[in-house]
């Protein structure tokens, strides 16, 4: 009993100098090298140019039936450098937005009838400036086809 004593004293001091072997280098993962942020920022925008008139190329009347163009026409639209009249309303130009060689945000002070408000309207110019879409910014529906210039 005496040599079994010793010998399990020491067992314990046998199982802490084992130790389990280094990690071999192919063991550990590599990580992936992440890119620094850039320095330069990313370029904002311009803010579009503004102007107080429609621009001379939006300007006449337009209607869906070009050649047509009756005053009573529902789609008639008559731009001016410092108006628009639609079929039942009249807006006075208060503020354009130039958002492109063909197009501009126009902001109106709106009349109809004895109803006031305001309205913001995109103009935008096709097939070389024969035709026109005029579209509301606030996102409702646009004009159901372009308008052709009236003659």
């Amino acid at each position: 009993m005496r040599l079994i004593f010793p010998m399990l004293a020491a067992l314990p001091l046998v199982a802490c100098s084992q130790s389990d072997p280094a990690p071999t280098e192919s063991a550990v993962p590599e990580m992936a090298a992440v890119p620094a942020p850039a320095d330069t920022p990313s370029p904002v925008p311009a803010a579009p140019e503004r102007i107080a008139q429609v621009p001379e190329r939006f300007q006449g009347i337009w209607d869906s039936t070009p050649g047509g163009c009756d005053a009573d026409s529902a789609s008639r639209v008559e731009i001016a450098e410092r108006g628009i009249t639609f079929a039942r309303s009249h807006g006075a130009v208060t503020g354009v937005a130039v958002e492109g060689a063909d197009a501009v945000a126009v902001e109106l002070a709106m009349t109809e009838g004895e109803e006031s408000g305001t309205a913001r309207h995109r103009l935008t110019l096709g097939d070389g400036g024969r035709t026109l879409m005029v579209a509301p910014v606030d996102g409702a529906p646009a004009t159901p086809a372009p308008l052709g210039r009236c003659a």
